[in-house]
């Protein structure tokens, strides 16, 4: 098992999926991903999900099996069970990586197995979903957090609406339409916040 530590910057897994290690070292996950994946193909396998960690393992006793296939138009990464039995795992695991984007991580890695989780020891902004998969932002932390009117410093997941200023990390769809802007320079705000999704507080 290998154990790899630090902040975690990912657009897409079209894009490097960015590890910078204590140490300043850059790495692309998406080599290790791969890797693992590819000695998944055609074996059991299943998938554990939580608020902020995923992990994707062999599994004997599962019901599922592995497909990987990388192809000019996609990426196909899906647990299948049967003729009809689908688990799109490629989702799931954007959907995570945008959720721990710029956060410190831990990543364990087997010969068929892989786990992303935030590493509990950071203390980031807790936030919770209020509208939908859109989180309201306290009023408080507009300026602290969000850093509204600063320019490059500011977050690009920060949005106003009627409904107040909202944070849209967490909101898989326009979250990767923030982030594939941000990735082509075409947005003024600069920074990919390291907020931390806990929970729902429907309003």
């Amino acid at each position: 098992m290998k154990i790899f530590e630090g902040e975690l910057q990912f657009i897409s897994l079209w894009h490097p999926i960015k590890l910078i290690e204590i140490d300043g070292k850059e790495l692309d996950l998406r080599d290790t991903c791969w890797k693992v994946f590819t000695a998944l193909n055609g074996c059991k396998a299943s998938m554990k999900y939580a608020m902020n960690e995923i992990e994707i393992l062999e599994d004997s006793e599962s019901k599922q099996i592995m497909e990987f296939k990388m192809e000019d138009d996609g990426i196909l990464i899906a647990l299948i069970e049967g003729r009809i039995g689908f688990s799109n795992v490629s989702a799931y695991l954007s959907d995570m990586l945008g959720r721990l984007n710029s956060m410190q991580v831990i990543v364990s890695v087997g010969e068929k197995n892989i786990k992303f989780e935030h590493d509990t020891t950071q203390k980031v902004f807790e936030i919770n979903y209020t509208d939908g998969n859109s989180c309201k932002i306290p009023d408080d932390k507009i300026h602290e957090v969000c850093k509204i009117g600063e320019g490059e410093d500011c977050c690009i997941f920060l949005t106003a609406s009627s409904k107040g200023f909202m944070c849209q990390k967490f909101n898989s769809l326009m979250a990767q339409q923030f982030l594939d802007r941000h990735s082509k320079g075409d947005m003024n705000a600069g920074r990919i916040g390291n907020c931390k999704i806990i929970g729902r507080i429907e309003e």
